[in-house]
């Protein structure tokens, strides 16, 4: 019988990971706490369970395996390291320790292990009042700062202070979007922000391309941080890629993950130095490691995982890009009100270049005031020959879609 593969989660972007398994002749096991979660059109097996509740997941996946022998684990663009370790550990399936999916799931802890080994990010500091923020952030009027939840994610609580902001309200939006009840402080370094998606294989952090991720639309947002897409490739040198490979190579040994994926996001300092902001423990999601990094590098990622997962043999020569071409993508942000019309859509998918679109929500539907990653309202995504190129092709294919919003 072929081997059965668990997906924790099963939303819209974890349906290409069910897709590839099935290619591969695998059956599927998939997991969410909502029965009609789309990607289980595609598993052969469905537990009902939050892929946020460890415990309950790997109790589900222990009487399943009872009856039918589960072979590996995984997820993609899903923020639950410790979920997967869990059910791993429980069964013996391969994955990363539990040591380490705690780590990944708490930035304060990983940004202390960070720093005991040595490995470059911005300055940060767990904040556990007003008073410590203000004190804190002091220099605010000449230095910004970010506030952040240390188990947040999707941009919840992200916040940018600078010296118009209200400390006490900061502190407790960034308070309220976390579960652990803890925040953490770390200065904002103005330069090149990028999404690295690696490997670690062999003593080596194969890092196949990196996307420059767009914050144009800070100011518009402030104080949320709110990021409007990527483009591959980024701007950086051969010489700068090297030495992200090897600092996020570093950052993963110092959180004892010496084999598999890694997603990291990162900033270029004013010295032109490499700083981990910080990393997951997991496959990204926004379409980047299962369809912009397959489109300009050759290299899938999303199978790589698969393989590990499953014990199966990953080779370097499949973590090596073959090709060098572009891909950007850009998220659509209407106004806060009710959907009216959305039109253009048959235009913008015949678009030169698009090769994926989306809209998270349809006509009659509220646009909520943009907080976080989840209320982007839409996405489209192009490959093009190059950079150059692409940023014009998705540009064109933007401004094919008219939103009509009731304000």
């Amino acid at each position: 019988m072929s081997k059965l593969l668990m997906i924790i989660g099963a939303g819209v972007e974890q349906i290409p990971a069910y897709e590839r398994a099935k290619d591969r002749g695998f059956r599927v096991l998939g997991t969410d706490m909502d029965p009609d979660a789309p990607a289980f059109a595609f598993a052969d097996h469905a537990l009902i369970v939050s892929t946020r509740d460890s415990e309950a997941t790997a109790l589900k996946a222990k009487e399943f395996n009872e009856s039918n022998k589960i072979d590996g684990v995984m997820t993609i663009a899903n923020d639950v390291p410790y979920t997967v370790a869990l059910v791993a550990d429980q069964l013996g399936l391969p994955s990363l320790s539990l040591r380490s999916a705690q780590i990944a799931s708490d930035k304060l802890l990983m940004k202390d292990i960070f720093c005991a080994a040595g490995v470059a990010c911005p300055w940060y500091s767990e904040v556990k009042s007003v008073s410590e923020l203000d004190k804190l952030t002091q220099d605010r009027n000449q230095q910004n700062y970010v506030i952040k939840p240390t188990d947040g994610s999707g941009a919840r609580g992200v916040l940018l202070i600078n010296g118009t902001t209200d400390i006490a309200w900061a502190y407790s939006e960034a308070l309220r979007w976390g579960i652990s009840g803890r925040v953490i402080v770390e200065k904002f370094i103005a330069g090149l922000q990028l999404s690295s998606e690696s490997f670690i294989l062999n003593g080596k952090c194969f890092t196949p391309a990196l996307a420059e991720r767009n914050y144009s639309r800070l100011e518009q947002f402030r104080p949320y941080i709110i990021e409007d897409g990527g483009t591959i490739p980024a701007l950086v040198s051969r010489s700068l890629k090297q030495k992200i490979s090897r600092l996020i190579l570093d950052g993963a040994q110092s959180m004892g993950i010496d084999r598999g994926i890694v997603k990291g996001d990162l900033v270029i300092n004013e010295n032109g130095e490499p700083l981990i902001i910080e990393l997951a423990a997991r496959l990204s999601g926004g379409w980047l490691s299962t369809h912009q990094i397959p489109a300009t590098t050759g290299v899938d990622l999303v199978n790589a995982v698969m393989s590990e997962a499953l014990g199966l043999p990953v080779s370097e020569g499949e973590l090596t890009a073959t090709c060098d071409r572009a891909t950007a993508i850009r998220y659509f942000f209407p106004p806060e009100g009710k959907i009216l019309s959305v039109k253009g859509l048959d235009d913008m998918r015949n678009s030169s270049g698009v090769v994926k679109y989306g809209l998270f929500r349809n006509v009659g539907d509220i646009q909520p005031k943009v907080l976080m990653h989840p209320d982007r309202f839409g996405y489209v995504l192009v490959e093009a020959n190059d950079r150059s190129e692409a940023l014009m092709l998705v540009e064109d294919a933007m401004s094919k879609v008219i939103i009509e919003v009731k304000v």
